[in-house]
């Protein structure tokens, strides 16, 4: 971060409706976060029900206002604050500079990229009121980052009914599957109560199977702070991300791609990813 800039105002932020703010201004440098501020009579998290960031008219970063704040905390990239909100698209704790820089979004002209704008829906806040501001670095092409420069963090998510516990049920992922392209992730967020372990294949290979006790552990023991009601597969835990990050694209060879989750009881789930991809592939 080598900048931090006022957005535009927000229009339209009411009671109940969707507020907006036009990021075009920011064209011409490397877009690293936003933070968001709500004030208001009554106004919180859990009353935004989606934040949607649009670049080019294409929805890159989708998610919910309670998500996003148990997803950063649980990353340990934002201090609690029940005014502020955080959207991080770099990886903060990363360990080489392409991997920390890795998920920006660059917005030079190179990019493609010539419009942005960040919605917000609210229900049922009182006379809320609603800023961001943003971290930008310049965008510049430096030696070295060619193979990272235009990949940005996807956020994607999708919900389903889950039946009966006691029993591995397939997941639905966002653009896992390797016959459409699939895609290359950081993380996948389950934002689940009842979930109590997960199974992760390839190519019918089992490379994850742990339960939620022992995926918590393991991300203790590495920085990371577990959440209520969020069950994680974090692959980049050692906060390295060449070798790390887990591959369903072409490139990887992978023909197939399956995620399983045991429940103890039937339940609606919200799964979130968290993917590094160049706005070509949206």
């Amino acid at each position: 971060m080598n900048q931090l800039r006022i957005c535009s105002p927000f229009n339209n932020v009411v009671a109940s409706g969707i507020a907006n703010t036009d990021l075009t201004p920011l064209l011409g440098t490397c877009l690293e976060g936003l933070d968001l501020t709500l004030g208001g009579t009554a106004f919180t998290k859990a009353m935004i029900t989606a934040i949607q960031l649009k670049a080019n008219g294409k929805v890159i970063f989708d998610t919910t206002g309670a998500n996003l704040d148990a997803s950063e905390n649980f990353k340990g990239y934002c201090a609690a604050d029940v005014t502020r909100l955080s959207l991080n698209f770099m990886e903060r704790k990363a360990r080489s500079p392409n991997a920390f820089q890795a998920g920006s979004i660059d917005l030079s002209k190179a990019s493609g990229i010539n419009n942005l704008r960040l919605e917000v829906t609210i229900a049922g806040a009182t006379a809320p009121t609603l800023s961001a501001i943003a971290q930008v670095s310049p965008a510049v092409a430096v030696p070295g980052e060619e193979a990272i420069r235009f990949l940005m963090r996807r956020r994607h998510r999708v919900v389903q009914t889950i039946g009966a516990g006691g029993v591995y049920v397939p997941l639905l992922i966002p653009h896992m599957d390797p016959a459409g392209g699939g895609s290359v992730y950081q993380r996948i967020l389950f934002y689940s109560a009842n979930m109590t372990g997960f199974k992760v294949q390839r190519d019918g290979f089992t490379e994850f199977e742990v339960t939620k006790l022992e995926n918590e552990w393991l991300q203790k023991c590495s920085g990371r702070t577990p959440q209520a009601n969020l069950v994680v597969f974090d692959p980049i835990l050692d906060n390295l991300q060449q070798g790390r990050v887990w591959d369903t694209t072409p490139a990887s060879k992978i023909q197939s791609a399956q995620f399983y989750g045991m429940f103890s009881a039937g339940e609606t789930i919200t799964t979130e990813t968290e993917e590094l991809l160049p706005l070509s592939s949206y």
